[in-house]
């Protein structure tokens, strides 16, 4: 091999490993933003499902906000879910097994009834799509059984 082949050869395997830590840390920082969002939203959650005067201001009209209360408490379990399976430390395998044991209560069926199409809508990526599709499927699962 030429000592310029050689070189552009290691230039090359220096460039690529360059740019795989550069995915590796945009991933990473994307990681660490999507759990601290989700941190707040999970510390809203358990606030509003355990403060009346909290639930009463959020909880939508026709909701009592007991029952209201109730839907939050299912959501934040969602929540914890869905960032462990974004994280990538649920296996879809998993993912279906735990929804089916969500969807064995009444607090989270009441919350998918009410909110599940909104989380449909609000999905955007595929993984969001993934998971939203589980529970749907585990709702539809623990509802048909019931029936």
């Amino acid at each position: 091999m030429k000592h310029s082949t050689a070189v552009l050869v290691a230039g090359m395997s220096v460039a690529a490993v360059g740019v795989a830590q550069l995915v590796q840390k945009h991933r990473h920082h994307k990681q660490d933003i999507d759990t601290a969002l989700s941190r707040f939203q999970i510390e809203w959650l358990t606030r509003a499902s355990s403060d009346p005067l909290e639930a009463t201001f959020w909880a939508p009209e026709g909701v009592d906000p007991a029952k209201y209360q109730q839907m939050l408490s299912g959501n934040r379990s969602f929540c914890q879910l869905s960032l462990r399976y974004r994280l990538g430390l649920v296996s879809r395998r998993q993912l279906a097994m735990y929804g089916d044991k969500l969807m064995a209560t009444d607090t989270c069926r009441a919350y998918w009834e009410r909110f599940g199409s909104y989380r449909e809508a609000e999905a955007g990526s595929r993984v969001e799509r993934q998971f939203t599709q589980a529970m749907k499927d585990a709702y539809l699962r623990a509802t048909t059984l019931a029936a």
